[in-house]
Parts: C-alpha cells; sequence; structure tokens
C-alpha cells in the first residue's frame, strides 16, 4: 500500500491468507496465499489467482479465523506463472482481521518492532526508542503497557511461528483445477520484524541510512532508492545511532524484490560474519 493511502505504519510480515470472489466471467473462486506486507486496513498479499482492480474479495486470517471483505487496489508485481502480488483494502475501517495493534502513521519513534505481550500473548506493532532497541536485544524483554491486560507487562518479539513460508499454498480455479504453488523462501534463523535504522556502506566508501523491514542473526532486509547487486558486498551497522556507532559487519547482497513503489527496491543481505 502506498504511504499516501496508509493510515497506520505498515510491517512485512507473513501470515496465511484465504481469499474469495466472482471473477470476470462470474464464476465463484477460492485461493489460499500469504501476507507480505500489512497494516490495519490493508495488505499486500500474494495469491495464486489473478486478480483486477476494484475487485471485492472475501479474506480470511486463517490463524484466528477472522474475516472481512478488501477492495484490490492493483497489482504491486506481474504474476510470474499465475501467482502473482496485489495490494488490498479493507471495506470497513473499524476492523482489522490481522490481531496486532498499530500504532497512528504519524507517532514518531526512532524504531518499530512487532512484539508480544508474555502475559495474555497481544501482538503489537510498537514505538521504540534506540535504547529500547538495545534493551531488547540484549534482555530480550521490555516492560511496556498492555492495552488488553490494562497493566505494565513483559514484551518480547513473538514466540509463535507465523511464517506461512513454512508452507507449500496452492489454489484452484473454477475454471480448470489447475494449482499454481506460492514460493517458499526458507531461512535457518527467525526473523525479527523490527524497523530499525540502519547505515549501510558500499566499499568505495558511498553510505546511506536505511530502515529494515526485518533482521535476524544471518542477515536483513531493508528497501533502497540505491541500486545494490546480487553478490554485492556491504559493510553494515545495524542499529544505527550517530556518535554511539557498533562496528561495522560485512554482509553480502543476495536478493532483490519489489518494494511496492517505483523508486525503490527490496534487498535481502547476508552476514558474512567478519566484524571490522
Amino acid at each position: 500500500m502506498e504511504k499516501e493511502r496508509r493510515r497506520t505504519p505498515r510491517i512485512m510480515f507473513s501470515l496465511p491468507v484465504s481469499a474469495s470472489g466472482v471473477d470476470e466471467q462470474g464464476r465463484l473462486f477460492e485461493a489460499t496465499g500469504r501476507t507480505i506486507t500489512l497494516n490495519r486496513h490493508g495488505a499486500r498479499v500474494q495469491l495464486s489467482h489473478l486478480l483486477k482492480p476494484g475487485q471485492i474479495l472475501h479474506v480470511v486470517n486463517q490463524l484466528n479465523e477472522a474475516e472481512a471483505d478488501f477492495r484490490v487496489v492493483g497489482p504491486i508485481s506481474p504474476p510470474l506463472e499465475r501467482v502473482g502480488e496485489w495490494g488490498i483494502e479493507c471495506l470497513r475501517e473499524d476492523t482489522n482481521i490481522w490481531d496486532i495493534h498499530f500504532p497512528p502513521l504519524a507517532e514518531e519513534a526512532d524504531a518499530r518492532a512487532l512484539l508480544e505481550c508474555r502475559a495474555c500473548q497481544t501482538l503489537a506493532l510498537q514505538p521504540l526508542s534506540l535504547v529500547e532497541v538495545e534493551v531488547l536485544e540484549t534482555a530480550g524483554l521490555l516492560s511496556n503497557p498492555c492495552p488488553h491486560c490494562e497493566a505494565t507487562t513483559p514484551w518480547g518479539y513473538p514466540q509463535r511461528t507465523f511464517e506461512a513460508e513454512s508452507k507449500t499454498y496452492q489454489a484452484a480455479t473454477a475454471a480448470d483445477g489447475e494449482t499454481a504453488p506460492l514460493d517458499a523462501d526458507r531461512r535457518n534463523a527467525p526473523r525479527k520484524p523490527a524497523q530499525l535504522p540502519a547505515r549501510l556502506r558500499n566499499y568505495y566508501g558511498e553510505a546511506e541510512i536505511v530502515q529494515t523491514e526485518n533482521n535476524s542473526p544471518e542477515g536483513l532486509c531493508f528497501v533502497s532508492n540505491r541500486e545494490y547487486l546480487i553478490g554485492q558486498g556491504i559493510l553494515v551497522v545495524c542499529p544505527f545511532q550517530a556518535g554511539n556507532e557498533k562496528p561495522e559487519l560485512r554482509a553480502r547482497i543476495v536478493r532483490e524484490g519489489l518494494a511496492g513503489s517505483p523508486a525503490q527496491r527490496l534487498y535481502g543481505a547476508r552476514y558474512e560474519r567478519a566484524t571490522l
């Protein structure tokens, strides 16, 4: 979803979903897939069924069985083997099927992370200071107010596994019954859904500050206006704070994709375990 259309921050997070609707020939269809990014009012979804802008979908979150009607805003990437990515927007502003609390978009923060209340398992995309990020990375927990518990409780990264990529989701159209698997991108270490400031520097000394989409002990995912090449080496400081820099880590670009904006690309980088 484009920033001007969003009313709450979005986060890269994979949840299994199913969608049903009526195609251009008036035939009913059902498809399963996953979210790629989401906010309170919409999502970027990957489905193995071709969609059209303005089309109405009935979407079900397969983890909690919450459901709502969404409008297809438009395609985000071209379909490959009948699998594509689309932006969708919930038709009801008071409906949130993701079971995640989102702060207002205007709320300023050094960083944001998807955290889980250890008392009631509520999920919330929480704004954080860089000091709180450091405490979270070292101690593993923060003490914050919980809207569900109505008390201050310990919060940490989600302990539950949400990745839809651990399965192969397939869908069949009513016309021919053919199936097309959604892509799977497996990793050894779980990714932390956190938007942290990071400084990247190439081997020519050119540097930029970016925001991560998620990170793990193996690497990070980030969005940039610059062009990076697969296999390119970079130096990373994450999280980055001016005047309080951590050592740079060597990393290599291993993945590239669409970021939802023509001017931006989504990159994945893997650490090479070399500290300078």
